[in-house]
């Protein structure tokens, strides 16, 4: 197995654990992946030396090895550089940090709300990764002063998706992934704390109203408004075993009207979607393992060898959980570690 190792660039600036000629030092790394909150970001400690601290908007990348290879962690551009005593310090974010500062308005006619996704990643000059299509609006607007980000992680709840950047820097809008996991850990060897809590849940269901007369007078006099709204309503909620139950009404049921909704079956699809969502995070907290580069937002994961009788084996064991952030340790004091939230 090979050392740990990093691999820096921003802008013209180079730097690695194996250092050439000119190159600078960087004595941290921290970066960090998320589909919660407005994106990722990366701080960098520089140790001084001749060459100047890159500037805002520089684009920035860093690959990690944790011995088996190295994977790319982050691609994003420069946000703040500053100087201190003894070090240079750089604060990064990636696309979606450039999303959550882009104003956008417009009017979309029969588009899905992965159309509308890729048009604001690429008006905010970020590139499309996974972008799949969810529901189709007969029409939908964007509206000054939510930024595009929120207006994205408007349309992820409305379709029951999730939005991260991958270490590429690419922008994801797709359903949360199923299956069996992309990354074991083995909790006696590679697991170095975990915490994690399995609430009540505040919310177990979604209903879901829209507006217009599509359900009962056609998509051609959707735009007509009816005083009977039943039509246009849909339900569902989370079983005891997970399973979304359609037309539903849970404990613990949110009511969520929707004017981009115009029939009874937009209404109850949204619904589901909610509620999958729902069910896609059964446990919440944080694991933390030996560097693992290679874990990205969305990933699924698993523990093994979990001693018997240990508080986290009734939680963990034999279960496959998705990764909502990771972030990425590298430091003298506690070497290379990845730390995955739930």
């Amino acid at each position: 197995m090979a050392g740990i190792g990093y691999s820096v660039t921003i802008g013209s600036l180079q730097a690695s654990s194996k250092p050439r000629q000119g190159q600078a030092f960087v004595r941290a790394i921290t970066s960090e992946l998320t589909m919660d909150g407005a994106g990722g970001r990366c701080t960098l400690e520089l140790v001084p030396s001749d060459s100047a601290l890159p500037g805002p908007g520089e684009v920035t990348t860093i690959s990690l090895d944790g011995g088996d290879g190295a994977a790319t962690v982050f691609t994003g551009i420069v946000l703040e550089s500053r100087a201190a005593p003894d070090v240079g310090i750089i604060s990064g974010g990636d696309a979606l940090a450039k999303l959550a500062r882009l104003d956008v308005s417009g009017a979309y006619e029969q588009m899905s709300a992965g159309s509308i996704v890729r048009e604001l990643v690429n008006k905010a000059g970020g590139t499309p990764g996974t972008i799949e299509d969810g529901p189709t609006f007969p029409s939908y607007v964007l509206h000054r002063g939510p930024r595009a980000l929120r207006h994205i992680h408007r349309l992820a709840e409305q379709s029951g998706f999730d939005v991260f950047t991958d270490g590429q820097g690419k922008v994801h809008f797709a359903k949360p992934k199923t299956g069996s996991a992309d990354h074991s850990f083995v909790y006696r060897t590679q697991v170095l704390r975990t915490e994690l809590r399995k609430p009540l849940p505040v919310i177990d269901g979604f209903e879901v109203w829209g507006e217009g007369a599509a359900s009962s007078q056609g998509t051609a006099k959707a735009h007509w408004l009816v005083e009977d709204l039943s039509p246009i309503q849909g339900k569902a909620a989370l079983g005891d075993d997970g399973a979304v139950r359609a037309g539903a009404t849970g404990q613990r049921s949110r009511e969520v009207k929707d004017g981009a909704v115009r029939s009874g079956d937009d209404a109850s699809t949204q619904a589901k979607a909610r509620v999958a969502a729902l069910g896609a995070r059964p446990l919440h907290g944080f694991i933390e393992v030996l560097g693992a580069p290679a874990v990205k937002p969305g990933d699924l994961v698993e523990v093994s060898d979990i001693p018997a009788g240990h508080p986290v084996e009734a939680l963990l064991s034999g279960e496959v959980l998705r990764v909502r952030t990771v972030r990425h340790t590298l430091n003298a004091r506690t070497g290379f570690t990845t730390r995955m939230e739930l």
